[in-house]
């Protein structure tokens, strides 16, 4: 982080952030130059901090998508001095299993419609609740896969696509106040209760980095809390959204993992990809650094 100190990565549950007087400090004590470490993605693939004397080396490209990031990493000759070769991951440079190919696919199509489930979360309470008239929190599958192709109109087999979409049923009956709950696992990391905020912004998920950018009014490579605050009120008039200015800083403050102030391009990225976190890594699918 920018800022002097140690604190612990609250975000992850593991590691922590540390700043430029504790980096100077572990290198005068051995006696060294340069820090080099990973496990946080770069655009270009690397970068320096902390005046040169912090290395970061990120390997894998298309991180949060493809085009997100390149990946790099270094080489380093008898003047210990560092050369960079960067690249980016295709399908010419990495050739998939079929079953690999097939997962990949499988798994990219569940997102999307996951993504789909939870943008119109509140049109599925409203169907939910037509066939829930006692308010119990409970439908028969019958009735959530009939809601659901009623809100989506996408032709579906619902039933058969319940037991990937849905984790647990009994007797036939979905709890879909539980499901609706899972499909919003996002505001468990922003505890945010402005829903129509989160939907927008979901909305919008393969547009993120042009989202920072686009907020990134100075084009510094950082969002402060007031440049946050600014493009929110305009978006929220052009979409047509009612987003208060509370539900606006709570989501700035908790996009702010290491709460220096600002919010760079990876804590941007890194609090929508929390919900690919949760769901874990696929068994043909290598995990991230």
């Amino acid at each position: 982080m920018s800022q002097n100190g140690c604190v612990p990565n609250e975000v992850r549950g593991g590691g922590c952030y540390w700043g430029p007087d504790v980096t100077q400090e572990v290198l005068d004590r051995h006696k060294l130059k340069l820090l080099i470490r990973s496990h946080e993605c770069k655009q270009e693939g690397y970068e320096f901090c902390h005046n040169g004397r912090v290395l970061t080396i990120f390997s894998a490209s298309n991180y949060y998508d493809v085009g997100s990031n390149r990946g790099a990493y270094i080489r380093l000759g008898p003047d210990l001095i560092p050369h960079f070769k960067q690249f980016q991951a295709s399908r010419s440079t990495r050739e998939l299993t079929l079953r690999q190919s097939v997962g990949r696919t499988e798994r990219s199509a569940l997102q999307a419609l996951r993504m789909q489930l939870f943008t119109h979360r509140s049109a599925l309470i409203r169907e939910f609740q037509e066939y829930d008239p006692q308010c119990t929190g409970v439908i028969s599958v019958k009735h959530w896969a009939e809601a659901v192709e009623k809100v989506l109109r996408l032709s579906l087999p619902w039933r058969v696509l319940r037991a990937q979409l849905v984790t647990s049923t009994q007797d036939g009956m979905l709890n879909y106040q539980h499901w609706l709950n899972q499909l919003s696992v996002i505001q468990t990391h922003t505890e945010i209760a402005n829903t129509g905020l989160l939907e927008t912004l979901y909305k919008h998920h393969s547009n993120l980095e042009s989202i920072f950018r686009m907020i990134d009014t100075d084009h510094s490579g950082l969002i402060s809390l007031e440049e946050f605050h600014q493009t929110w009120r305009l978006l929220s008039s052009h979409l047509q959204t009612v987003i208060s200015d509370e539900a606006i800083a709570e989501l700035a403050d908790s996009i702010d993992f290491n709460k220096d102030g600002s919010i760079d391009i990876n804590e941007f990225m890194e609090a929508f990809r929390l919900v690919e976190q949760c769901r874990g890594v696929g068994e043909d699918e290598p995990a991230p650094e």
